[in-house]
């Protein structure tokens, strides 16, 4: 916005300003130091109200010093004494009549009180509007060496409700009072809005001063910025004219004798030297375009100016010797162009038999890539399969390591039987022993002795016949361990044969897996071959078009040649040998 605003606005803005940045801080000095004068009264008036209580306070201790020593000296009694002291506080009055005393005991009995309700009565344990035990607090200020202050909410002499106090209290030894008189905050609170309002009156009349000051100095401010501006508008009017291409308007005399009469004389001689200048350049340009670049001007161009001159001295020289290199190339171009559409011609023709001679390869290449396409999908299909085979192999193998563990198994379980069978001899022999020992045994016992006789003929055949079958079943059991032996050494030359077999498996899948990976690769490889003959092709075609197109243009730039040689004969400049040419 400022920016774009007028001289005068600027210097009014800036010096206007400037006075209210002053007149702001001088306003602000003036409210801190106000304020701080303001803040600094009402403190000492908060002061002066505790030390009012206090001092009065003191002063009717000091009255019931004098009251106690007139009983002391036996002018009184002490009844005359009490009824003296009580009256001195119900009666005694400070500020203007509006501060009074009351007295109360230790134990909460207000002794004395300008009020005959309260005396008598035991408020040890009265509470304030805020639940304060205020006599409790006001006793134990009391008690302090120079007594306390405390706050509290109590009533107020001929008006209605409780209103906020800050007491003061001391005790007085002779009769055991506690002697407390207050303020109430709202007589402070009117002598610090007074104050406030004092303040404010203060405040206003700085800021009306101010203002006064600010507007005062924004007027001459206008004065003095208008005479100032006035002059250079003038001439600025003028510079305008002169950026929008007016050279012929006048140039207003500023006759003042500073610097606004040198700034109109610049103003002046600056207008007359464009003006100059731009007719002569004006002039050279109507003979550039009328095609004669031969310049004539004698015109000096001063200054930065002068590279506007040199500018057109080096356009002429430049434009004159391209129009000359035109010319000499143009009958070059129309020459060469009539040799490059003889070797279009024969480009076209060669890359036209070449065409057909690619497409040829391409087929052949078609076909060999579709039968390597298929031996690659056969190898594929026989890698699987070899993949297959040797994956059964190696199952069949595990199988018959399986077998192998399993006739170990049976052999030594056979073994083990036989080991039975032979204790199962041994103990058929024993048993045949102790038959006949028992045999023995019954004969001699006689007759009592033949049952016995007949128990043990029965365990002896028994144990014959346990021999017997020990001896049959060990001789079939020496027989199992033969063939176990004769089927484990089959297996094992089994094992070793399928050993070699999934040998010869692995080989020949890896072998597949080459034919397959180079089948693959061929097939890529021919993929490529395919693609790039396809590209050959496509470029081939498109040097047939282009050598086509090629010879086409090349007659038509030899007849354009000509058409530009016609063109150049009409510009008049002048040639590298510093002859003019027309």
């Amino acid at each position: 916005m400022l920016k774009t605003a007028k001289l005068k606005t600027k210097i009014v803005l800036l010096f206007g300003a400037i006075i209210l940045t002053t007149i702001f801080i001088q306003g602000m000095v003036s409210f801190i130091q106000l304020t701080k004068s303001h803040n600094a009264t009402i403190n000492a008036y908060k002061e002066n109200f505790d030390t009012l209580i206090e001092v009065s306070v003191d002063n009717l201790i000091s009255v019931l010093d004098v009251n106690h020593q007139r009983y002391l000296d036996g002018e009184i009694t002490h009844e005359e004494e009490m009824k003296a002291a009580e009256k001195i506080v119900r009666d005694t009055r400070y500020n203007d009549g509006e501060g009074y005393f009351w007295a109360d005991l230790e134990s909460g009995v207000c002794a004395v009180h300008m009020n005959p309700e309260f005396e008598g009565a035991q408020r040890l344990q009265a509470q304030d509007k805020a639940g304060n035990l205020y006599i409790q607090n006001l006793i134990a200020a009391g008690k302090q060496p120079n007594g306390g202050f405390t706050e509290y909410y109590f009533t107020k002499p001929n008006e209605e409700g409780v209103f906020k106090k800050r007491g003061y209290t001391k005790k007085y030894e002779p009769y055991g009072w506690y002697i407390s008189t207050g303020n109430y905050y709202d007589d402070i609170d009117k002598i610090i809005e007074q104050y406030q309002k004092d303040k404010y009156l203060s405040l206003l009349g700085i800021a009306a001063c101010g203002a006064a000051v600010g507007a005062f100095g924004i007027f001459w401010m206008f004065v003095i910025a208008g005479r100032i501006t006035g002059h250079l508008k003038r001439v600025t009017d003028r510079l305008t004219l002169l950026s929008q291409g007016d050279l012929h308007s006048p140039v207003i005399e500023v006759h003042t004798g500073d610097e606004f009469e040198t700034l109109s004389l610049a103003t002046k001689q600056t207008v007359d030297n464009l003006s100059g200048i731009m007719y002569d350049i004006h002039e050279v340009m109507k003979r550039f375009s009328a095609g004669n670049f031969v310049i004539n001007s004698t015109l000096e161009y001063s200054g930065d100016l002068s590279g506007i001159n040199d500018s057109i001295q080096s356009f002429s020289a430049n434009i004159s010797k391209t129009l000359s290199q035109i010319n000499a190339t143009s009958t070059e171009v129309a020459r060469g162009s009539s040799q490059v559409s003889e070797g279009a011609q024969v480009l076209a023709q060669g890359a036209t038999e070449q065409a057909a001679s690619i497409q040829e390869l391409a087929e052949l290449a078609n076909e060999m890539t579709e039968t390597i396409h298929r031996t690659a999908n056969d190898a594929a299909q026989a890698k699987q399969i070899a993949i297959d085979s040797s994956h059964s192999s190696v199952q069949g193998q595990q199988q018959m390591q399986e077998m192998i563990a399993a006739m170990e198994k049976i052999s030594d379980a056979s073994n083990e039987i036989g080991k039975i069978i032979k204790n199962i001899d041994d103990i058929a022999f024993q048993t045949n022993i102790l038959a006949l020992n028992a045999a023995v045994e019954a004969a001699r016992a006689g007759e009592a002795g033949k049952g016995f006789a007949v128990v043990a003929d029965e365990v002896r055949n028994l144990a014959g016949k346990s021999a017997e079958s020990a001896k049959l079943t060990s001789q079939l059991i020496e027989n199992s361990i033969t063939a176990i032996a004769n089927g484990s050494k089959i297996v094992s030359e089994t094992a070793e044969s399928l050993n070699h077999i999934i040998l010869s498996s692995e080989k020949t899948a890896d072998v597949i897996q080459s034919i397959a990976d180079a089948a693959i690769q061929q097939k890529h490889s021919m993929d490529e071959v395919s693609n790039s003959l396809v590209q050959v092709s496509s470029v081939i075609q498109i040097n047939s078009a282009t050598s086509e197109e090629s010879a086409a243009a090349s007659e038509e730039i030899s007849g354009q040649a000509e058409i530009l040689k016609d063109l150049i004969n009409h510009f008049q400049f002048q040639n590298q040998d510093s002859s003019f040419t027309e």
